[in-house]
């Protein structure tokens, strides 16, 4: 009956919008609630004009700026091997700042290294980040119902994620995941959505995904400045939701059986119609991987993936059509690498440690530690880049080569 009242005062509102402006068609409207006596319709306070700040305020404790990493941003090692900071005059060591904690726990942090317990206290910093981040955005119409169904109302990260990504999710699996036996103890919920959510909270539970989902907000975090604090990716990147959901499938997929690799099969076709990443549940990506844009990300069936890789929109890790028998046909990525966008990697081949792969690179050749690879197959070096000009009098120099672009001058 309520839904039915909501969909009619829609089309009255708009109706009295198009004809009388949308102030004047509020007030009509809610008297005419009024002489109806529907006095159970509440109106949120109107929200205040958004707050404008830059990684600090109510994202982080004040003086911390998630943007500010003076160190190679490529890798997740390099953005956080920076010295303290001292005092120019005196040489001193900083004051304790409500920043230090969680200061210490990402530059300690170690995608491979740390701890169970050192993740687990790294996870409880983030999400107490992540809950303050949501906390302004419950004064919007558009937002309120978002971060109190998702963040707010959840005392831990899985739990959180869970209740977002199985609303995503299941939208369209219409019962599919209801009284099913599978990822776990008999699901017992009354729809396809809270059956999905029991086992993917307790699938992020599992110490090796929970250090997963940690280390992957930790790579957007220091990889990639449009991220304005934590909160930004756990809503709002579908990259990240996409690496999320295929660690369920993952896990899914690894139990055996045609129950549990049916499940992790579905959540993989969900994943591509619903974000347009495609990631074979049989995949294995390692810790601290991040997702630019995402979009038309496709990872094969037999394909590795490092720890501390920053992939772009468009990757392909994809076999080359030769039959094998069965044996392994997609590529192997290490860690500490960079994919550019479009960039397509064919066969059962080795991209070492430290490599890029440059924007729209065709690779079916194994490429060693720490190159650079362009074109097709084309590994190139600093010496390749061409002196440029010295500059004539009275001009400034040309900018020295940097670390990030001097692929550019070949």
């Amino acid at each position: 009956m309520l839904r039915v009242r909501g969909l009619r005062a829609g089309v009255l509102f708009e109706c009295f919008r198009l004809q009388i402006g949308h102030v004047a068609a509020m007030k009509l409207l809610m008297s005419s609630f009024g002489a109806l006596g529907l006095t159970a319709l509440h109106m949120p306070p109107r929200c205040p004009p958004p707050t404008m700040f830059s990684g600090s305020g109510t994202a982080f404790p004040e003086g911390f700026d998630p943007n500010y990493f003076p160190s190679d941003t490529r890798t997740f090692a390099g953005a956080v091997a920076t010295p303290i900071k001292k005092d120019a005059t005196t040489g001193a060591a900083p004051a304790a700042s409500p920043t230090d904690e969680l200061d210490a726990l990402i530059a300690a942090f170690d995608f491979e290294e740390s701890t169970d317990t050192q993740v687990a206290a790294c996870e409880a910093a983030v999400f107490s980040c992540i809950r303050r981040e949501a906390s302004p955005l419950a004064s919007s119409w558009l937002t309120a119902g978002l971060v109190q169904r998702c963040i707010l109302q959840h005392d831990a990260l899985p739990e959180a994620l869970a209740s977002l990504l199985s609303g995503k999710v299941s939208e369209v699996l219409a019962g599919a995941f209801a009284y099913s036996t599978v990822g776990g103890a008999r699901a017992e919920s009354a729809t396809a959505e809270e059956a999905l959510r029991d086992t993917m909270a307790r699938r992020l539970s599992e110490p090796k995904i929970r250090r997963a989902v940690v280390s992957d907000l930790l790579k957007v975090l220091v990889v990639d400045p449009a991220a304005d604090g934590l909160l930004q990716p756990m809503l709002f990147f579908k990259g990240f939701h996409a690496l999320v959901v295929h660690r369920v499938a993952h896990s899914l997929w690894l139990d055996g059986g045609a129950a549990s690799q049916g499940a992790a099969l579905l959540l993989q076709s969900r994943c591509a119609e619903l974000f347009g990443v495609d990631i074979h549940p049989a995949a294995t990506i390692g810790n601290g991987v991040m997702l630019d844009h995402a979009t038309g990300v496709v990872i094969g069936s037999t394909a590795i993936v490092g720890s501390d890789v920053y992939m772009l929109h468009g990757v392909t890790l994809g076999a080359t059509g030769k039959p094998t028998g069965g044996k392994k046909r997609h590529p192997t990525v290490g860690s500490r690498v960079v994919l550019g966008a479009g960039s397509t990697v064919l066969g059962d081949i080795v991209v070492g440690d430290e490599c890029t792969v440059g924007a729209s690179a065709i690779v079916t050749k194994g490429v060693p530690d720490g190159a650079t690879v362009i074109g097709v197959n084309k590994v190139v070096s600093r010496e390749d880049v061409k002196p440029k000009e010295k500059a004539k009098p009275g001009e400034e120099p040309p900018p020295p080569v940097d670390d990030y672009t001097w692929m550019f001058d070949i």
